[in-house]
């Protein structure tokens, strides 16, 4: 299994400098785990409702739905 993350938030494309506390999720696949940091609990709700609408940073695929996390 391979984790990655994902520290610009795919919706203001604000890039994170610091992870603790801000919101997330995790898409998971069989191969793959990818873990996206949000810069609030608004932009992640934004990302929620339709998450292929907005572009990854620094990937180029979604590797599947997302599960919401709690930082």
């Amino acid at each position: 299994m391979t984790y990655r993350i994902e520290t610009t938030d795919p919706v203001t494309g604000t890039s994170l400098k610091q992870l603790i506390g801000h919101p997330y999720v995790i898409e998971s696949s069989e191969q793959d785990d990818l873990v996206i940091y949000f810069e609030s609990e608004d932009t992640r709700q934004v990302y929620l409702q339709d998450p292929s609408s907005h572009e990854l940073e620094h990937y180029r695929t979604h590797p599947g739905s997302p599960i919401v996390g709690q930082a």
